[in-house]
């Protein structure tokens, strides 16, 4: 990462207009839901053969719980897109994942992906706080989703729904950006864009501005009962990467996923209590 210029004088001081918006403020996105066309859009964007961001989230969970483990998991990738993620992680080992998305477009995508996985992978189409399964998951893991919904009670409504469909001692990941007025996020946030096609650039600044705090994160899992234990940090980059796994960053075009696992991002974490 390199040193932060909120010291640098003239324009490039500012290079992205940052200073100009308020981020101890949300400001929610317009919807949460796509057109046929953005989620068309989306899906052209995200699901392409060099990407690296699921893959890097599925390596962290990889390392988080041990490939052991990981293959004995029944996984809800919930919010799920194009469902990228649970592929990236039955690609590593886990043994059944279920995609979820509330979008037809991005359902009919990932079900399209799911032919070729043998039966390990199947899909759910559903509000997020409403999910039509039974307690039966070892993790539920959303990925740069929750700061499209629109209030911080439909977080707790979302967090609550994931609580009640994950088995005792079972865990819920949120890998997501978040908002920040710290000089270590603005300077994170200016070197993401730096890594951001321009025309991607005024579509970007808008999630961070949706995004929630780590501190709205923590008061929501605060105020969900059943949860043992809970933690609200910055994302942090990968320790180590193999040689294969760097080919494969460095063959991204989109250079900046790598920074995503930086301040700019948060990891959310609760275990559900074990049953007495």
């Amino acid at each position: 990462m390199k040193d932060s210029i909120l010291s640098q004088p003239g324009p490039e001081a500012d290079p992205f207009g940052l200073r100009g918006f308020d981020f101890s403020v949300r400001v929610p996105e317009r919807s949460e839901m796509f057109t046929e066309k953005e989620a068309h859009d989306y899906i052209d964007g995200c699901d392409y053969p060099q990407s690296v961001d699921d893959l890097l989230l599925a390596l962290e969970m990889e390392s988080r719980f041990g490939l052991t483990k990981l293959s004995r998991m029944k996984i809800l990738d919930a919010m799920a897109g194009p469902g990228r993620l649970g592929r990236e992680l039955i690609a590593l080992g886990a043994g059944f994942v279920v995609g979820h998305d509330g979008d037809e477009t991005m359902i009919a995508h990932e079900r399209e992906k799911a032919l070729a996985l043998n039966g390990r992978m199947h899909v759910v189409k559903s509000p997020v706080d409403n999910i039509p399964l039974p307690e039966m998951f070892d993790l539920v893991v959303c990925h740069n989703a929750t700061h499209q919904l629109s209030t911080q009670e439909k977080l707790r409504a979302t967090m609550q729904e994931f609580l009640r469909l994950i088995v005792p001692g079972g865990h819920i990941v949120i890998a997501d950006y978040q908002r920040d007025t710290s000089p270590k996020f603005i300077a994170a946030l200016e070197e993401r864009l730096r890594w951001t096609k321009p025309e991607i650039v005024p579509l970007l600044i808008p999630t961070f501005q949706a995004a929630f705090t780590k501190e709205e994160f923590g008061d929501v899992l605060s105020s969900v009962p059943g949860i043992e234990t809970r933690s609200v940090t910055d994302a942090k980059p990968p320790l180590w990467l193999s040689r294969e796994m760097r080919a494969r960053v460095e063959q991204d075009p989109v250079k900046g996923h790598l920074l995503d696992f930086s301040p700019i991002s948060l990891r959310a974490v609760a275990k559900k209590k074990e049953k007495l």
